[in-house]
């Protein structure tokens, strides 16, 4: 895939502020700790932290970003990701839907390795009651990194309120990764916000894949999140 695949999620990112003349432009961040770099059930590090920091402009519903994180593969080579994004907020019966182009590189690959690709993600949440929150994740990629063409990823999950600090999660999801690992994940989780913009969580998750490798087993990571 050519590096041309994120012009277009860039060159909405700069419009943006343009975009909005005398209207205001909201401007956020966020960094992240792990104890282990999990996404969507499997470690990107090889079990090891892992760091993220992002920002994003926000105009009304639409929204431009940028991601980095650490990664560790010494099987590819790469040793981190960065990521450029272009998304719309929106409610739809009663759901609240984010949906988000991503452009993702991964840095450090070995020479000849597929390491840029672009995804399709849309979250929705719904408030069952006061407590409860439901939750779906669908995610999709024409050409995925590495040897994996087509890919797509779907979760859905349960939030619930304990306190307004503290918040149990679980979540089930299916990983399809044409010509790669397919994989069904499980998570279960508890978070507390010490502050509005400061939250501490512990999650367990796992996979049914772990015979293939620590990658794909079972971890317990803590993750600190700051709010900017």
């Amino acid at each position: 895939m050519s590096a041309n695949s994120f012009l277009l999620p860039a060159a909405l990112l700069f419009v943006l502020p343009t975009v909005a003349q005398a209207e205001t432009v909201k401007y956020s961040a966020e960094i992240k700790a792990l104890s282990d770099g999990i996404y969507r059930s499997v470690s990107q590090t090889e079990g090891r932290p892992q760091y993220t920091v992002g920002g994003q402009a926000a105009y009304g519903k639409v929204f431009g970003g940028f991601l980095y994180k650490s990664m560790r593969d010494r099987t590819t080579g790469v040793d981190n990701q960065t990521q450029l994004l272009i998304g719309y907020k929106s409610k739809w019966l009663g759901n609240d839907v984010t949906s988000r182009a991503i452009f993702k590189q991964y840095n450090g690959t070995k020479i000849g390795i597929d390491n840029e690709f672009t995804e399709y993600e849309i979250n929705a949440a719904r408030k069952l009651n006061a407590r409860l929150t439901a939750k779906l994740n669908l995610a999709y990629s024409p050409d995925n990194y590495g040897k994996a063409k087509q890919a797509t990823f779907s979760e859905w999950g349960l939030d619930y309120k304990v306190t307004p600090k503290l918040t149990l999660q679980a979540a089930n999801g299916f990983r399809h990764n044409q010509d790669s690992v397919d994989y069904t994940s499980y998570l279960a989780g508890v978070s507390y916000a010490v502050t509005p913009k400061f939250l501490v969580s512990l999650t367990y998750t796992t996979t049914d894949k772990g015979d293939l490798g620590a990658k794909y087993g079972e971890s317990t990571f803590v993750t600190l999140s700051k709010k900017f």
